[in-house]
């Protein structure tokens, strides 16, 4: 017979595992924080905005001075994630790697087993530490993923600017209207930033400049610095643009040439691993044929 208390810790592990699995999931976008964006609110509004955050996120943005706590702001904005969410996910990572020894403990007192006091006393605080670098790994990752889709984003853009200033437009208004082309998440933010600095009374490259620096991508930055020249000088910049668009996309061509390259030679050791077996396997039989033959 199954002990209820075995059913009652799997309801839990499984209780565990899905909420830490649907607090992972991406949510769909705050409309709310979205207008914040476009709009700037009154200076007493980000408190009532703080007010209507989760629980999860209060303690994220309370736990943002913790000593050590390293936030990687350009990773967090390239991902769309606030560094209250990056925050709460360390804490929850790190209370599950402290509290699963002690839990797994309990469960084995339990089932009959007996383990020495010292077992969750040192690897609670060693999972806890594993925990609490966990989410900068997961952000890293996604991160460096999202660059790359940043960044063939930035190059389509350069030829719709390209494009539109080909066409007569003028530099703020080819900007504007590349933009608008585009329904992904580069060219939001793009449309964004522009929309930004429109209701600042800057010019759109101020507001890529701001975009540049907020993600870390340079190419951005480009498209600023060569407009502000089209924008000042009245350059011809459609060759400029065009050029730039072809040397980031060869940059890209690069990475993702060196990458299955590295892929390859990954699948060697494998390889080579099934042929020895294949090998073995074939002339295993007659081998022994020829050992045990009378």
């Amino acid at each position: 017979m199954i002990s209820p208390w075995a059913v009652l810790a799997g309801a839990v592990a499984a209780g565990g595992l899905a909420m830490l699995a649907a607090e992972l999931r991406p949510s769909p976008p705050d409309l709310g924080q979205a207008l914040d964006r476009l709009h700037r609110n009154p200076a007493d509004r980000p408190e009532d905005g703080e007010s209507r955050l989760p629980w999860y996120d209060r303690l994220g943005a309370g736990s943002l001075s913790l000593p050590g706590a390293r936030i990687p702001h350009q990773q967090l904005a390239l991902i769309g994630r606030t560094p209250a969410r990056f925050m709460a996910h360390k804490l929850l990572f790190a209370l599950v790697g402290l509290l699963l020894p002690g839990y797994l403990s309990a469960m084995a007192v339990l089932g009959g087993f007996d383990l020495p006091v010292a077992v969750p006393l040192l690897a609670g605080p060693a999972l806890a530490a594993l925990g609490w670098l966990v989410p900068d790994a997961i952000v890293s990752g996604e991160a460096k993923e999202a660059r790359t889709e940043y960044l063939h984003g930035v190059a389509a853009y350069l030829e719709l600017v390209a494009l539109e200033r080909a066409a007569d437009c003028g530099p703020a208004e080819a900007l504007r209207r590349a933009a608008a082309v585009g329904r992904g998440t580069v060219f939001r933010r793009i449309r964004d930033a522009l929309e930004r600095a429109a209701t600042d009374r800057l010019p759109p490259w101020d507001g890529l400049d701001a975009l540049s620096a907020e993600l870390g991508l340079t190419a951005l930055q480009d498209v600023a610095d060569i407009m502000r020249i089209s924008g000042t000088d009245g350059a011809a910049v459609y060759d400029t643009l065009r050029a730039r668009a072809k040397s980031l996309r060869g940059e890209l061509l690069a990475e993702e040439l060196a990458r299955a390259n590295t892929d390859s030679e990954r699948m060697v050791a494998p390889g080579s691993a099934l042929t020895l077996l294949m090998t073995v396997l074939i002339v295993f039989p007659a081998l022994y044929q020829m050992l045990h033959a009378t």
